[in-house]
């Protein structure tokens, strides 16, 4: 017996061992991930609002009712908007709900009644349902408003009224809390004069200017030092939010000559039953990748591979390769066009002025070329390609100038083209307004329309060539695990090895590289990586790509060593802008005199009409600390130099000119109390923001 239990309790330990051991080989993972679950370091909380957090099963469902809202399903760029909407939403409804409860703001239900079918019916609804005249179709409204009844509450259309109606009454209340804020601003009659004044005195000036620029970055010398004491003074302009960065390497996903030819074949095993169906608009609709599919065209708008002399109804054409797709064209039928088409060549000489010496050179010069392509017509491409003044694009065509409808070219050389009895040599040198021309008709006037069915299908990378670029980037994945093996393994297969080192957590680009996996990749930088490890393959739509994290950087002030760059650009424009100080404050004269002692980069400018409400100078650019200098001088006055944003100036005030008294500041004081008005709402959502203590960590997830 003891045996026996011997036996029993080893085995009890044993299946014990087997599934402990099963527990943590399927929980291990997830033990020792630094978003754990179980231990809770991982609570599934996108943010936090007003000191309550927001769990990713809340924001998904605010983000599933307004997504709801949309009558199609939204795309993933409409997705990035349908999210931050949510959580706009979400901020609204914690943190102004706190601020509605205590201002008793709320909105009845006679009022969202009222917003649906009363007095009051709001914008959107009634957008819908207004008749010709722009007025409200209450009967309209009504009819609609009773088929939702008749519909039932599981119908698409009223599950998506009844996502919008919800959104009714939190809009409203945020409505009345926005303009209870908003129309608190007053503007007295004081602060409306000055308006007034600002907008209508004004000044006419002489002034110096001598930009940053002209001061070669040679000719100034910035220590260490100098970064250093900049840099402690400005620290507070160097505040960064987190960010970090990388550097990556990308396997480009490129359709093959493989895939091409593929792709060909397949369009010419669609010729014989595109010919024989005698249903184009069906066969078309099941076979096109493209959204033209019927054409009604002239020659103008002929594919140009098409040869329209040999064009016949009901015959299939192509398939030719354009703009990365194969197409097949199929004549439906063949009609006449209501004007005339025509293609033709030119050779246009310019004379080089109004003279009548130069007006005859070119017409020579017209007269010789004519002389020589109407001899040998065979010429005239050749020629057209170095002759005459014709635009580059023309000339690198020899001179084709394609085909274009009657009534497009100038009365001339109209007249020329579609008054030749057939293809050729124009036998007279055409003048119009732009100069002579030697004119080629390549293909007589025709009316000839043709109706057109299309099929198209775009050259793609095969699944072959997908799965090649995979391995490619798998392989160098595995094979390196460190940054320096990686930059030694780029190096040795070509690969160009990019840097984006400013990446922001709600990032949804990579320097020029866009689309839906590079949030995977800003994720990952933010949430898994740590300094110096290699990805795994992020696949990013036209290429895979594997990352290495080269920094990351906490929110806060960046140290010198990251804004280095940035502090010896201020450095050097607070240097030149002493250098030319210094220069400018020995010279005397006027300001042309000054300007001339000081020699290259001095400019001399005129501002006869310069108003108080400026910040900018004619040629000078940006320089408020210039203008409000101006203002503050009487006339006559002549400045010291002044350091402004992108140079230093010196002014002569010429006049200044007060505008007129008046007694009716009434528009001024509109415009004062509109302009603080406006863009209140997302003012109000910032404070709120910011005072309810928002955390947005949504970057974790999406």
């Amino acid at each position: 017996m003891a045996i026996i239990n011997k036996i029993r309790q080893k085995s009890g330990i044993a299946v014990g061992v087997i599934g402990v051991g099963l527990a943590l080989f399927l929980l291990g993972g997830d033990l020792l991930s630094p978003n754990s679950r179980i231990l809770g370091r991982n609570k599934q909380v996108v943010g936090e609002i007003a000191g309550e957090e927001v769990s990713l099963e809340q924001f998904n469902q605010a983000v599933e009712a307004i997504r709801n809202r949309y009558p199609t399903p939204p795309s993933e760029d409409q997705m990035r908007s349908v999210r931050q909407f949510a959580w706009n939403e979400m901020i609204y409804d914690v943190a102004f709900g706190k601020e509605y409860e205590k201002l008793g703001l709320m909105v009845t239900n006679e009022e969202l009644q009222d917003m649906i079918k009363g007095n009051n019916v709001d914008p959107r609804i009634a957008s819908s349902f207004t008749d010709s005249t722009g007025t409200l179709n209450r009967k309209a409204l009504n009819d609609y408003l009773s088929q939702l009844k008749q519909a039932g509450s599981n119908s698409p259309m009223y599950m998506q009224f009844a996502a919008f109606e919800q959104s009714l009454a939190p809009e409203r209340e945020r409505t009345k809390y926005t303009n209870l804020l908003t129309t608190t601003y007053f503007a007295n009659s004081l602060e409306a004069k000055k308006e007034y004044e600002k907008q209508n005195t004004k000044a006419e000036v002489i002034f110096l200017n001598v930009p940053y620029y002209s001061v070669p970055d040679s000719a100034v010398s910035v220590s260490d030092s100098d970064l250093n004491g900049y840099y402690s003074e400005h620290k507070n302009e160097f505040e960064r939010d987190a960010s970090r960065g990388i550097e990556f390497v990308s396997f480009r996903v490129e359709a093959s000559e493989e895939d091409k030819y593929a792709l060909e074949q397949e369009m010419k095993e669609l010729v014989q039953p595109f010919t024989q169906t005698n249903n184009d608009t069906v066969f078309v609709e099941a076979n096109t990748e493209g959204a033209s599919n019927f054409l009604n065209v002239n020659m103008t708008g002929l594919p140009a591979v098409m040869n329209p002399s040999e064009l016949e109804e009901g015959k299939v054409y192509g398939p030719y390769f354009a703009a990365n797709a194969y197409r097949l064209y199929k004549v439906l039928g063949i009609s006449e066009d209501s004007v005339f088409s025509a293609k033709a060549s030119h050779m246009l000489f310019k004379p080089k002025s109004d003279s009548k010496e130069d007006e005859a050179a070119a017409k020579d010069k017209a007269q010789e070329i004519l002389k020589q392509v109407l001899q040998d017509p065979s010429k005239f491409e050749e020629l057209a390609k170095t002759e005459g003044d014709a635009t580059p694009a023309t000339k690198s065509r020899g001179g084709d100038l394609q085909w274009f409808q009657e009534g497009r070219m100038v009365k001339e050389f109209d007249k020329a083209v579609f008054g030749a009895k057939g293809a050729g040599v124009v036998p007279k040198v055409v003048k119009t307004d732009f100069g002579y021309h030697v004119i080629k008709v390549t293909e007589p006037k025709t009316k000839k329309m043709f109706n057109l069915a299309v099929i198209e299908k775009n050259l793609g990378a095969s699944d072959e060539t997908i799965n090649d670029a995979y391995v490619k980037a798998g392989r160098f994945a595995a094979e390196n695990k460190s940054k320096d093996s990686f930059e030694k393994a780029a190096e040795a297969e070509g690969l160009f090895i990019e840097q984006a080192l400013t990446l922001q957590k709600d990032a949804n680009y990579i320097n020029s590289i866009t689309g839906s996996g590079v949030r995977n990749v800003i994720r990952w930088a933010f949430t898994e990586a740590e300094k110096g490890q290699v990805s795994e393959v992020f696949d990013l739509d036209d290429r895979f790509v594997v990352a290495v994290l080269l920094t990351e950087r906490a929110k806060g002030v960046a140290s010198l060593n990251e804004v280095k760059d940035d502090v010896r650009r201020a450095v050097l424009k607070e240097k030149k802008a002493d250098e030319i100080i210094k220069k400018l404050s020995s010279m005397k004269g006027s300001l042309e005199e000054i300007k001339s002692a000081y020699g290259n980069g001095a400019t001399v400018g005129i501002e006869d009409d310069l108003a108080l409400s400026a910040a900018s100078l004619s040629g000078v650019g940006f320089a408020p600390k210039t203008v409000g200098a101006i203002f503050g001088m009487k006339a006559g006055e002549t400045s010291s130099p002044i350091k402004d944003e992108n140079s230093v100036t010196m002014v002569k005030v010429k006049n200044i000119e007060a505008p007129m008294e008046t007694a009716d500041y009434t528009i001024y004081k509109k415009q004062l109390e509109q302009r603080k008005g406006s863009g209140a709402s997302y003012k109000v959502l910032q404070a709120i923001t910011d005072l309810a203590g928002v955390e947005d960590e949504r970057y974790k997830f999406f």
